[in-house]
Order: C-alpha cells, then sequence, then structure tokens
C-alpha cells in the first residue's frame, strides 16, 4: 500500500524517495504518480501541508505551541474576525495566521466569484504571525505582514503580552479591514 495524502483542494500526492549524491534519501511528494516504493511513512517524519496546499514530508519536531493557544486564536477569529476563511499555521514556536480574500468584488459576474471561491483556486496569504518568545512566562509577541514592498517575508513587530487572548482580540478584528495597514 502506498502513502497517499489528498490535500484540501483534492489533490492527491504519493510519497516519493531518492538518493541524495551522498547516498542519504530524500522524501517528497509527487501529484498523480502512484508508483513507488514506499508503503509507509519513516519513522521521525510526519506530513505537513502548507495553508496554500503543498504537501511536504518533515522531520517531527517538539512544538511549543499548546493546543490550548491554538484554540484560544481559533475563537478569537470566530468571535472578533470579520475573515472567516482562515488557515493557522503552526510552528515550532509561532502561529501563523493566513486569510483568504476574495480578490473580486461580489458584485461581479457571480460565475467569476463562484469559480474563484473554489477551494482549487484559493490561494491564502499569512497576515499575522503570534511568537512564542518566552517558554516559561509564556509571553507571546504579535507581527502583522508588511506590505511596503521591500522584501516578501517582512513582518511589522506590534505588540507582545502574556495574555495571548488579549492580543489575538485586539489584533484579529482588523483583518481585512482598512485599519490593518494602520497597524504598527
Amino acid at each position: 500500500m502506498t502513502v497517499q495524502y489528498t490535500n484540501f483542494r483534492g489533490d492527491e500526492y504519493f510519497l516519493h524517495v531518492r538518493k541524495t549524491k551522498k547516498g542519504n534519501p530524500s522524501y517528497y511528494f509527487k501529484k498523480d504518480d502512484p508508483d513507488t516504493s514506499l508503503n509507509s511513512i519513516p519513522e521521525g517524519y510526519e506530513i505537513y501541508e502548507h495553508p496554500n496546499g503543498r504537501v511536504f514530508l518533515t522531520k517531527k519536531s517538539k512544538r511549543k505551541i499548546t493546543d490550548e493557544e491554538v484554540t484560544t486564536i481559533k475563537k478569537s477569529m470566530e468571535n472578533n474576525s470579520p475573515i472567516k476563511d482562515y488557515k493557522l499555521d503552526i510552528r515550532q514556536k509561532s502561529i501563523y495566521l493566513y486569510t483568504y480574500e476574495n480578490p473580486v468584488p461580489f458584485d461581479e459576474n457571480p460565475l467569476i466569484v463562484e469559480a474563484l471561491s473554489d477551494p482549487k483556486y484559493k490561494t491564502y496569504e499569512a497576515q499575522l504571525c503570534f511568537s512564542l518568545v518566552d517558554k516559561k512566562a509564556r509571553l507571546f509577541q504579535v507581527e502583522r505582514k508588511s506590505y511596503t514592498g521591500e522584501k516578501d517575508d517582512q513582518w511589522l513587530y506590534l505588540e507582545e503580552s502574556t495574555d495571548l487572548k488579549a492580543l489575538a482580540d485586539k489584533f484579529v478584528q482588523h483583518l481585512g479591514q482598512e485599519t490593518f495597514f494602520d497597524l504598527f
């Protein structure tokens, strides 16, 4: 039985392996190609799906973010954010909040709006990042994506606190709003 994974877009990926120049195994996922010699996920690895649907095999790592903290961000999004279509990307010590904003006004042709709402064509962008700064005190800092045009991956520091709920409640309400660009 091959290792198969279906992402949120409905694309099927199959786990493959190749040897590096040094003879070490290099794992990767390939779309629609079930011809593989792998029957299971290698020990110490896990499947990771990027918020935009790309699939990888990564080494397992100790996550410093708790399930309770992830739930805090989710509840804050449900209660305070106008954006309801979002994804969380939990890394070792950071929670990245990705949002999808329909690029077409809703008064456009309904067929275009519907087509762009299909998961096959959605693209999510990182907007906020909650990073654990001090593990003992559970001190978090929040940053927002910068759109100054200098670099793709620039972040603006906003604030830090040991109260993750207050941080999330304060900043997620600005997602999808013009006020988001006033935060700095």
